[in-house]
């Protein structure tokens, strides 16, 4: 009888992935024959465009690529950028040290709220030439403390990210290896605080994107745009973090590993690469819960997890909930 149940649930499980499975290719064909069908000529078959959209959308990348390209021709939608998660219960080392003068005697719980919300908009396609798409993005990441009544449950932190995107998603080799997408962004991020919590810089990122069957990788690497020093502490001008690529580095990795259609393991790794070692790993397993609706569990160890804490060591683990993943 426990053989018999165990069996139906994995049968059910598997039934279900594949059914999933199907909707998400079958809304990628239909997205690929309206991008194909835009510049095919009038006489090609429709068949023939939709045999070579069922061999386009075995690449986990282009699926998205061409459901993004699909969403963004209607003019009031906005698509996902980074992941959007809501992690209600989040277990992390909580360091007081920066936030000594505003506590004034109480005292940060170890349990917490993290959320992030995530968004862009194509701004024009086809810039100069084919496949160079300009995008808007945002990203706001916080972290909530809403479980602790002494301080009002209050934001601890929240992160905000806007970015200028240039996309090219032509592929090219390098070394034999086929890059799938090319990026070049004009990024800012700051925390929005004042005075010694206050944490921000500017960066120019270049990030390539390549596809290994079910393996996908991430390379990004930044250069900070300078400020200028400081006269002092209580200076509202300058810069507020002016060691931060001593702790984030100049650039990360990230990998995404389909081990599924519906199962994601995601890895993202940096560090400084000096003698004083510093760094930064994050884990992540997204799984299905719903058609829409995503499990997810996040491990985070290392610097530079918030602005705040870019020079702090940081261990956390969370579990909750993804509304959109990266594939």
């Amino acid at each position: 009888m426990k053989f018999t149940l165990f069996a139906y649930v994995l049968l059910s499980f598997s039934f279900s992935t594949l059914a999933k499975n199907s909707i998400s290719d079958e809304s990628s064909i239909s997205a690929c024959i309206a991008e194909e069908s835009r510049t095919a000529s009038d006489d090609l078959p429709i068949g023939d465009i939709k045999k070579k959209c069922q061999e386009i959308v075995k690449n986990p990348l282009t699926k998205r690529i061409l459901l993004e390209k699909h969403a963004s021709s209607n003019p009031f939608a906005i698509i996902p950028h980074k992941p959007n998660y809501l992690l209600p219960l989040t277990f992390f080392n909580a360091n007081e040290v920066p936030y000594q003068d505003i506590l004034q005697g109480y005292s940060l719980d170890n349990v917490e709220t993290k959320f992030q919300v995530s968004m862009k908009y194509v701004i024009t396609r086809d810039i100069f030439v084919e496949n160079l798409d300009i995008y808007a993005a945002f990203t706001a990441t916080s972290w909530w403390q809403s479980y602790n009544d002494d301080i009002s449950s209050a934001f601890r932190e929240t992160n905000y990210e806007p970015e200028l995107i240039f996309s090219y998603k032509s592929p090219w080799s390098f070394f034999g290896m086929t890059v799938s997408n090319t990026s070049l962004s004009f990024n800012h991020q700051s925390n929005g605080q004042a005075g010694e919590l206050s944490r921000s810089w500017n960066r120019i990122i270049g990030g390539v994107v390549i596809v290994d069957d079910n393996l996908i990788w991430n390379l990004r690497a930044w250069y900070r745009i300078p400020e200028e020093e400081k006269s002092s502490i209580e200076d509202t001008t300058g810069d507020d973090n002016p060691n931060i690529e001593d702790y984030m580095g100049y650039g990360e990795l990230g990998i995404l590993w389909k081990v599924t259609p519906d199962h994601n393991i995601d890895l993202m790794f940096r560090n400084n690469l000096k003698s004083e070692n510093k760094g930064a790993i994050q884990l992540g397993w997204s799984f299905p819960l719903s058609k829409h609706l995503r499990g997810y569990v996040e491990y985070f160890n290392g610097y530079g997890e918030s602005l705040i804490y870019y020079n702090e060591k940081v261990s956390r683990i969370g579990i909750g909930v993804k509304l959109t993943d990266w594939l």
